[in-house]
């Protein structure tokens, strides 16, 4: 615990997207339904449980409020912490680097610490940047809080699992690992109330404000290009069923917010607690509370979807990735086209909507493979109410099966994490069969494809 005589202040940062030097001639842009942003969940819980034991806690949510690197440093002038916390995804990396040499800039005893799914993965590289004093691997809530107070009280910063720092000496320390939070229940709710807003637009939520709720941690598949085994473990960790209704009935009655949006990687994974689930938000009253999840292809059942449709679940997102079997094979997705076609029909046929999530570009496509992945999206029923798909091409994040594959094969272009961002229509893959000017026309075509499908089929 904290000495609680002892103010300690505690600034947690979501940093901007954009590389800093974006803003120099340009104002900053705002945050509109088309630049769909969630609110640093992740940040949220650490915050809470910071506060939970008496450290004062501020968050500048540089993305959703349209933050530049300026004018975030002047909010961590104005608030002058003893520690600054900053979170990095991979394509932000530079940027939460930037903020920290800038932190150092205002006061070089401010204890800089990053953490997050990048930093995670890369902290023996993180670390060697002179402006980080730590880097917190795994889940943060338990570790940034052993840390702080280690470093209030000169304790030995061996003894902290999860953490990787220098010595005097410059020598990289990496303690062992923390485990896994195993009883989720422990942990404080998200401190939504430190947000500019407790909501947030989406493009799938047709012009209602959501918010992201996380009832479970870890995923058992072990799909190639996904890094969430290595973040969050292969063995699943939920929340009871009572505990996650209660944060629904914060959000519901403290926040006024009509959307959730679970965020989780497989929030049905275990059906007969989601049923529980189900029923539980209706014995509570939440009739009017609408809500988003993720699916799985192969798993939902009938029985499964008529409970959702009960409790309210207007969308659900699937992961289907390629339209191609060989593809699909390839990356270890675990179900076949067959079995695409079969769940999107069953969640039509339940009343909720499909979002379909595809990717362009994985080793070894041909243009012929990557236009059998658009041909399946146009197919398939997911224009049920909303727009219904997102494109992304094929990126190799570190800490995923396809990352070691290319780095091992001389298949990256670029070790510039800047350039890691799924949503650009640049392959940061080098491709045998496809061309960059094909993979971002066939991208392009993706989106034009889909969103004029009813239109050009007129013409067909």
């Amino acid at each position: 615990m904290v000495n609680q005589n002892r103010k300690i202040k505690c600034v947690l940062i979501d940093p901007p997207d954009e590389s800093p030097n974006f803003y120099q001639n340009q104002e900053a842009p705002q945050v509109t339904e088309m630049h769909e942003v969630y609110p640093p969940l992740g940040l949220l819980y650490i915050a809470a449980f910071l506060k939970q034991n008496n450290i004062d806690v501020r968050l500048i949510e540089a993305r959703t409020r349209g933050l530049s690197h300026e004018e975030v440093i002047e909010e961590v002038k104005k608030e002058d912490p003893d520690f600054v916390g900053i979170t990095a995804i991979t394509a932000r990396i530079n940027s939460a680097l930037y903020l920290s040499a800038k932190v150092k800039e205002i006061n070089p005893d401010i204890k800089v610490i990053l953490g997050g799914p990048h930093v995670h993965l890369e902290h023996r590289t993180v670390i060697n940047n002179p402006s980080v004093d730590f880097c917190v691997r795994g889940e943060g809530e338990i570790t940034v809080l052993h840390l702080i107070t280690c470093v209030l009280n000169s304790g030995n910063l061996r003894d902290i699992r999860g953490i990787t720092f220098k010595e005097k000496n410059n020598e990289v320390i990496v303690t062992p690992d923390r485990p896994f939070i195993q009883d989720l229940d422990i942990l404080p709710f998200p401190d939504r109330g430190l947000l500019q807003s407790p909501a947030y637009k989406g493009t799938w939520t047709e012009g209602e404000a959501f918010s992201p709720m996380l009832a479970t941690r870890g995923c058992p598949f072990l799909c190639k290009f996904c890094a969430a085994h290595a973040i969050w473990g292969k063995l699943p960790r939920r929340r009871s069923v009572e505990n996650v209704l209660d944060e629904l009935g914060q959000i519901y009655n403290e926040f006024w917010v009509r959307y959730v949006r679970f965020v989780d990687d497989l929030l049905v994974l275990n059906q007969k607690w989601a049923i529980e689930l189900c029923k539980g938000m209706i014995e509570r009253g939440m009739n009017d509370l609408s809500w988003a999840c993720d699916g799985r292809v192969g798993l939902m059942s009938k029985e499964l979807l008529g409970e959702l449709k009960k409790a309210n679940c207007k969308v659900i997102f699937y992961g289907i990735e390629f339209g191609n079997q060989r593809i699909l094979d390839l990356c270890k997705k675990g179900f076949t086209i067959k079995q695409v076609k079969e769940t999107i029909e069953m969640t039509l046929k339940a009343g909720i909507c499909s979002y379909g999530y595809f990717m362009l570009g994985y080793p070894t496509e041909t243009v012929e493979t990557v236009e059998d992945t658009i041909n399946l999206a146009i197919e398939l029923a997911l224009d049920y109410g909303m727009d219904g798909a997102g494109f992304s091409v094929v990126t190799p994040f570190p800490g995923t099966a396809l990352y070691e594959y290319c780095k091992r094969n001389n298949m990256l272009k670029s070790t510039d994490w800047s350039r890691y961002s799924y949503q650009n229509g640049e392959s940061i893959i080098k491709l045998e069969h496809i061309t960059d000017k094909e993979l971002k026309s066939l991208y392009e075509k993706a989106l034009y494809e889909f969103k004029f499908k009813e239109k050009l089929r007129q013409f067909k």
